[in-house]
């Protein structure tokens, strides 16, 4: 069985993080069987680059990572058509340079829909080449500022066709596989979760804090919406006699330290910087809450990270939040209710002593260890082989 993946997203030299949790899938499928990867940078027309090729290969897994150049007339709506010409050209010239080295693929694996789907209309089209459909974007949110139902008709239009063309859909959640199943009129989505590394997300005893400590990491931008945290803890260091403190992790955001200073909120609030995934783990171990105010999500990775060490979580209930956390592991709050925030978050330091935090952490590793979503995948890949 031979499966080639075609990522729309994937890290690379220029986005390492882009689509990170794509390649943590990839790398628990090749524990099972080999994985090839394709990845074309979606820089855009405004960033020429070299043609550029690189290939990693760890066990099973061989990542391909490719860069074209691109020229502008500088008319924009031009470029923006010829860019996406070029694009689609490039991406067909590479895969018949790979199946002419390798072979023909039983299978394509399409990591979110646009523009590697269609890719693989092509190679349906052309070479009778099956493909499957996985989505992690949580732009089928009307909150999204990238929303779906906002995107040009060429978008939405060529997204139903991959999802409509597809052997099988997955989502990440149920509840965005829901969204999409009635949208495009799919017979079933599949429910493939996000995962988290055994090896370095674990419930680690530490000695405990003065303060109580919670903890954010994530990018920090807008979708994160780090002012309301600000503001629910505002709220929380008044009820609790300031014994709490909070962490956060991320890109280094001017207006987010002015915010905390303007609260004087600097005593209680304190900003780390961007870390390493390996880094993470540490600040989780090392917390004693995990808190996520998102105005949409799809199925968040750093939610199963939490839990896999042992943290209670308290989080905003979008996209697929709701399908990981209960009553054992967490609290969820509607979004950008700040007060509802503020809340539960007391709520859970009050009755913190009930969170079973080894139990936490051994039901999600059973849950959402690559071990468990590697073989999920291999099971769809059985069941949707031609012949």
């Amino acid at each position: 069985m031979k499966v080639l993946w075609l990522a729309s997203w994937y890290p690379n030299i220029y986005e390492p993080v882009n689509g990170d949790f794509i390649q943590r899938h990839a790398k628990a499928v090749a524990a099972w069987m080999p994985i090839d990867v394709i990845h074309v940078l979606q820089t855009g027309k405004d960033k020429p680059l070299e043609d550029t090729v690189t290939e990693t290969v760890n066990g099973n897994l061989r990542e391909l990572i490719y860069s074209f150049s691109f020229k502008k007339t500088g008319l924009a709506a031009i470029d923006k058509i010829r860019y996406n010409l070029y694009y689609k050209k490039f991406y067909l010239n590479i895969l018949r340079a790979y199946i002419s080295k390798h072979g023909k693929p039983h299978l394509i694996h399409v990591h979110v829909p646009m523009k590697a789907g269609m890719v693989a209309l092509q190679l349906k089209k052309k070479w009778g080449i099956p493909y499957i459909v996985s989505e992690q974007a949580s732009h089928y949110e009307k909150a999204a500022p990238d929303s779906f139902y906002k995107r040009s008709f060429f978008f939405r239009y060529n997204t139903r066709k991959v999802f409509q063309q597809a052997a099988c859909v997955t989502n990440v959640s149920a509840t965005l596989g829901t969204a999409i199943q009635q949208l495009f009129s799919l017979r079933k989505v599949d429910t493939v979760h996000n995962l988290a590394d055994k090896n370095v997300f674990f419930y680690k005893q530490t000695a405990p804090h003065e303060k109580f400590r919670w903890l954010h990491v994530s990018a920090l931008n807008s979708q994160k919406n780090i002012e309301g945290i600000i503001e629910a803890f505002e709220v929380l260091v008044k009820q609790r006699q300031a014994n709490c403190q909070l962490v956060i992790a991320g890109p280094f955001v001017q207006e987010h330290v002015l915010f905390v200073k303007g609260k004087g909120l600097e005593g209680h609030i304190s900003f780390i910087g961007e870390i390493a995934h390996n880094d993470v783990a540490m600040q989780m171990q090392q917390a004693n809450a995990f808190v996520l105010f998102s105005k949409h999500e799809n199925f968040p990775c750093v939610v199963v990270e939490a839990f896999c060490c042992g943290l209670p979580v308290v989080a905003s209930n979008v996209g697929g939040v709701a399908e990981a956390i209960n009553e054992s592991n967490g609290i969820t709050v509607p979004s950008e209710n700040v007060g509802a925030l503020a809340e539960a978050m007391h709520v859970l330091m009050h009755r913190y002593g009930q969170y079973q935090q080894q139990q936490i952490a051994h039901a999600a590793i059973h849950q959402y260890s690559a071990e468990v979503i590697g073989k999920q995948f291999v099971e769809i890949y059985q069941r949707n082989m031609p012949g």
